[in-house]
């Protein structure tokens, strides 16, 4: 997802006309992809939908690529200047008027224009001046102290303090206006403000500023936000979702939702004594935050399944977990900023590579210029056989940043780039015709990655701004 781009409009060319692909695997030779698949896909196979095809062509799939202390030299760059993540506990206070202010102005930019609401109604002055009022910045004290909280679900972000859907247009759905993200159980933000109803909050998260709805924070004092964001992962999220024990003991914790990568500390728990009215024998305990009656932050147990898909740590960041961990979001419906309780590009690469313990921004720009992983850049200086031949030589778990999109290497056909990547449509020249086709995907897809147009006369790799080397210190 990226704030400061269009919604991408995506398009696919097929790969060059004599991409003639002797395919061959570790475990025997495989018949070369056709040149159209019936799925609409140029130079696309059966085959290649399986991340077990993709780790077997890999270079040794299982070598360590980063260990656990370079992962956190990682981590840790991510929140130093360039890196792209907002230590919030290193946020001046107290806050002052014009700070707030500001983090409004910033919640409040989208890319996407408000113009009709959900009935295709275009959106006069009167509604946009009453989303605007319920900013309350009227009501900016001229300093405050600052408050902290953990979110206590997943909780939506938005740019205005309101539940309302808008869109650019009535066919355009995919899209909402105030779509700013998402944040997730046990992330921590520093509390700026309050909307004039008093449903919301405005809230500074590591992402950036956003409005979420009061109910979704617990507040509490920094010692115990920071303290709890500082624990050690005791169960990390492996699948695409997971969902704790449902427990009517304690709706707070019951049937949680937990998205790839999202770590919890470990409870301790007694073997033998229930946990919100079920043993803990044939499960994980883990800590979770909750919300009191009175908005405040408390601390309790809640149960992960053992069948479930989760780890004791990150998992180690090797070629074959970087592809078996986006292979499970493949066919995921495209969704911006966690629409559809789905992913959009970016969250993509990034939920796939923070199960790993590697954190990479919300946001294709931020993605293509952090200081936080290594990562090439490219100007018009650089030659189009240039671009290719990088291309080329880059590495499972690379990732392509092109103005509003992102794409994850998952490796090479004869030594052309193939691709993972959440994409809402795939246009390319019919091989047969050689006319131009349309397909819509609107899913995790797999692609061939040459050639790929950014525009209707801008290849992909002419358009790339970066190659980004998350794997490589």
């Amino acid at each position: 997802m990226s704030k400061r781009a269009a919604p991408p409009t995506h398009r696919l060319v097929p790969a060059l006309a004599a991409l003639a692909c002797g395919l061959a695997l570790a475990t025997g030779a495989a018949a070369a992809p056709p040149a159209l698949s019936v799925s609409g896909i140029p130079a696309l196979s059966d085959a290649m939908l399986s991340s077990d095809y993709w780790i077997h062509r890999a270079a040794a799939p299982d070598a360590v690529l980063l260990d656990a202390r370079a992962t956190a030299a990682q981590r840790a760059a991510a929140y130093a200047p360039g890196g792209g993540f907002i230590d919030i506990r290193h946020l001046p206070a107290p806050l002052t008027h014009d700070a707030v202010v500001d983090w409004i102005r910033q919640a409040e930019q989208s890319p996407v224009k408000l113009a009709v609401d959900d009935m295709g109604r275009p959106v006069g002055a009167d509604t946009l001046q009453s989303l605007r009022d319920n900013k309350a910045a009227n009501r900016i004290a001229a300093t405050a102290p600052a408050r902290y909280g953990l979110a206590v679900r997943r909780a939506a972000m938005r740019t205005l303090p309101s539940d309302r859907a808008f869109y650019a247009a009535a066919d355009q759905r995919d899209y909402e206006s105030l779509t700013a993200g998402t944040l997730f159980p046990g992330e921590p933000l520093l509390i700026a403000h309050a909307s004039a109803d008093g449903r919301w909050l405005l809230a500074v998260t590591t992402q950036g500023p956003a409005w979420v709805h009061r109910d979704d924070i617990a507040e509490g004092a920094a010692d115990a936000v920071f303290g709890y964001a500082d624990k050690a992962p005791g169960r990390v999220v492996t699948g695409d979702h997971v969902r704790t024990v449902f427990t009517p003991e304690l709706p707070a914790v019951s049937a949680l939702d937990l998205d790839m990568g999202v770590a919890l500390p470990r409870a301790d728990v007694a073997a033998d004594a229930p946990v919100n009215g079920a043993s803990p024998y044939a499960s994980w305990a883990v800590q979770l935050p909750v919300r009191e009656a009175d908005g405040t932050l408390a601390f309790r147990p809640a149960l992960i399944r053992r069948s479930a898909d989760t780890a004791p740590g990150y998992l180690p960041l090797t070629r074959a977990n970087i592809i078996r961990q986006a292979f499970k979001f493949l066919g995921e419906r495209y969704g911006w900023g966690h629409q559809f309780d789905a992913r959009d590009c970016s969250r993509l690469v990034s939920e796939t590579y923070r199960s790993t313990g590697i954190l990479l921004q919300h946001s294709s720009a931020l993605q293509g210029t952090t200081t936080a992983v290594r990562h090439r850049l490219f100007t018009d200086k650089d030659t189009h056989a240039s671009r290719v031949e990088a291309l080329r030589q880059a590495q499972v778990g690379d990732l392509v940043v092109v103005p509003g999109h992102v794409l994850m290497i998952i490796g090479h056909v004869d030594g052309e780039p193939y691709v993972i990547q959440d994409v809402p449509y795939a246009v390319f020249k019919d091989p047969a015709s050689g006319q131009m086709r349309r397909t819509k995907l609107n899913q995790v897809s797999v692609t061939p990655l040459l050639p790929l147009y950014a525009d209707d006369t801008t290849l992909y790799v002419d358009a790339m701004t970066s190659l980004v080397q998350p794997t490589r210190r």
